[in-house]
Order: structure tokens, then C-alpha cells, then sequence
């Protein structure tokens, strides 16, 4: 067989073998990376949701803004940020990744992250000495909410030999799925703010219907997006065979062997090692977690008018955010498991 370490053999292995039986070995994802994207994206959402509330004319109070809004953005901000250098094997190095930044993703990302929080920064200092943000800084805010975004899901959509991430639909997924995210959290922090916090109600029992079923719609809508990206996932046909990635034309032809002796960071970092049964399970979790079960909530808080069950809601669906993000990256498959198969 050909040399596993070789690019034109991981650009063209993409063969499922024994998936559906013996269970697919896919990525292992990274807690850290699971928590980045969900913890950024979750702040990118509050903002965009602050800069819609902005111009909508909807003003909110500025001690609402100044304790509790900015400092948790900042906090998810700089949680992420942090969490991300975990995943890096020499953190002292990562300032190295901007250098690369007319070619990769990575280093675009790299760059926009730190500029994206200094903005967020500067609009808190606004909000805090000035009373009010500047519309040219809402601007900058939510440009580069949405180039975060963009930079984040490139580093994976761009990846053409992992089926699962090469389409328009993973950026969609990332952008819809935290502006969600985002809205919801958002939404807790009024509810926190009105019932706990300050006599100055922002959720009133006159706009908790029109709040709570913005949330509602976005969750739904992004798992619309999300359910349409399974079924496609589930549907892809590979792009080689056991016979054009071997160079052996006869048929069949049987792997019975992973390729090597032992592990290696390959058949770590690649293989989530996990059951059918725990994926599916997982599924479920980002299924009813994510989706069906805040959406219920959601209503049942609205027609009792129970501000609790609207921060219960959000608990949930950020279980199961982090169990979709977690799926995200352990069913793509990398093409490099055809050599890997199994362990004979």
C-alpha cells in the first residue's frame, strides 16, 4: 500500500469502509475548540443582536449595557480566546500564525479575533464614559462579528476532501446557529436584569410573547439548516474507491489491517473512538437539547408568563450546542481513515 504520509494519498482517500457496520472513525474533536466556537459564536450573536435592537430604535438601559451585557461578552470573548490555546501543541508559538495570513484561514481568524474584542472593548468604554455608542462603531462591531464568523467556518469549509465541512452550508450552519445562541442569551440576560437584578423591567409580560418567539424562530430556523445538513451528510457518495486509492485494480480488494503496528497521532487525532450508539445518542442531545426542548420551554414560558423557565430553556440549549458542535467535528470523516482502518 501506498506511503499513508503522503499528500496525494490524503487527498484522495475517501473511501467508507465498514462504516455503517463496524461504526465510522472520524475526527476527534478537541473540548477546546468545541468551546471556542461555541463560546465566540455565542458572543458574536449578542452582538449582532445588540446592533438589530440598535437600529430598530429600541434603546436599552445603559447600566443594563455597562454591568451585565458588555462584561459577558468579554467574558465569553476571552474564555474562547483562551480556550483555543489549549488545542495549540507550543502556545508560545501562536503568534507565528498571523504570518500566513494571505493564504490561510487559520491566520485570518487569528488576526480578526484579537481586532474583533478590541472593538468590543472600545464600544464598552463608549457605553461606559459616553452613555452611548457611535453608529460608526456598531458598524465595526458587527463587520467583524460576521468576518469571525466567516474566518472561523473557512478554516473548515475550505478542507475540499472532508465532504462534511466543503459546502456553502457549513458557514450558514455556524452564522444562523450563533446569531440563535446569541439572541437566546441575550434574552436571559433581560430576564436576569428585569427580574433579579433591577426594578427596570426590559422583558415585560407585554413583549415576552414577541421575544420569546424571535428565539424560538431562530432556533427553529437554524435547525431547519441543520436537519438539511445531516440528510446531505448522510447522503454523500465518496469520491474514490479502495481500488484508485491503493492503485490495486483488482476486485475486491479487503483491508484487514490498520496500516501500522500501534497508535500514532494520526489514529488519535482523526478517530473519535466512539460507538454508534454514543453518536447517536450525542445526536439526540443536540437534537432535543439544541432545538425541540428550549423551543417548548419557550412556550410553555410565554403562556404561563414564567420568566424561570425562559433561563431553564437556555441551560439546555447550551448542553446541546456544545453536543452539535461536538458532532460538527467528529462525523467528518478524513480521508486519511481508509489506511487507518482497523486494527486486525
Amino acid at each position: 500500500m501506498a506511503d499513508p504520509t503522503s499528500e496525494s494519498l490524503l487527498a484522495t482517500l475517501y473511501y467508507r469502509n465498514n462504516c455503517r457496520s463496524k461504526g465510522r472513525k472520524l475526527m476527534h474533536p478537541a473540548f477546546s475548540l468545541v468551546f471556542f466556537t461555541s463560546m465566540a459564536g455565542m458572543a458574536q450573536g449578542m452582538v449582532v443582536s445588540l446592533l438589530v435592537l440598535h437600529l430598530a430604535g429600541d434603546p436599552l438601559p445603559n447600566q443594563f449595557m455597562n454591568y451585565l451585557a458588555f462584561p459577558i461578552i468579554l467574558l465569553l470573548l476571552a474564555g474562547g480566546l483562551l480556550a483555543s490555546f489549549f488545542h495549540l501543541g507550543h502556545p508560545e508559538r501562536a503568534w507565528r500564525a498571523i504570518l500566513m495570513w494571505r493564504t490561510s484561514w487559520l491566520s485570518r481568524e487569528v488576526l480578526v479575533m484579537p481586532s474583533f474584542i478590541a472593538l468590543t472593548v472600545l464600544a464598552y468604554i463608549y457605553s461606559w464614559y459616553f452613555s452611548a455608542i457611535p453608529n460608526w462603531l456598531w458598524g465595526l462591531l458587527s463587520i467583524f462579528a460576521i468576518l469571525l464568523w466567516v474566518c472561523t467556518a473557512m478554516i473548515y469549509q475550505c478542507i475540499r476532501f472532508i465532504q462534511e465541512w466543503a459546502h456553502p452550508m457549513t458557514m450558514v450552519n455556524f452564522i444562523a446557529l450563533g446569531f440563535a445562541s446569541g439572541w437566546f442569551l441575550l434574552m436571559v440576560l433581560f430576564v436576569i436584569w428585569s427580574a433579579w437584578l433591577s426594578g427596570e423591567a426590559i422583558v415585560t409580560t407585554q413583549n415576552i410573547a414577541g421575544v420569546a418567539g424571535f428565539t424560538a424562530f431562530l432556533l427553529l430556523f437554524s435547525l431547519t439548516l441543520k436537519l438539511w445538513i445531516w440528510k446531505r451528510n448522510r447522503t454523500l457518495k465518496p469520491k474514490s474507491t479502495l481500488q484508485s486509492a491503493t492503485g490495486i485494480q483488482q476486485t475486491p480488494v479487503r483491508q484487514i489491517s490498520m496500516g501500522m503496528m500501534g497508535g500514532s497521532f494520526n489514529t488519535r487525532e482523526f478517530f473519535h473512538q466512539q460507538s454508534i450508539f454514543f453518536i447517536a445518542n450525542v445526536r439526540k442531545l443536540a437534537f432535543f437539547g439544541a432545538y425541540i426542548i428550549p423551543v417548548t420551554l419557550l412556550a410553555v414560558a410565554v403562556s404561563q408568563i414564567n420568566l424561570n423557565l425562559i433561563v431553564i430553556a437556555f441551560m439546555v440549549h447550551l448542553l446541546g450546542l456544545m453536543a452539535e458542535r461536538w458532532l460538527f467535528f467528529a462525523e467528518s470523516n478524513h480521508p486519511q481513515n481508509l489506511y487507518y482502518q482497523r486494527i486486525a
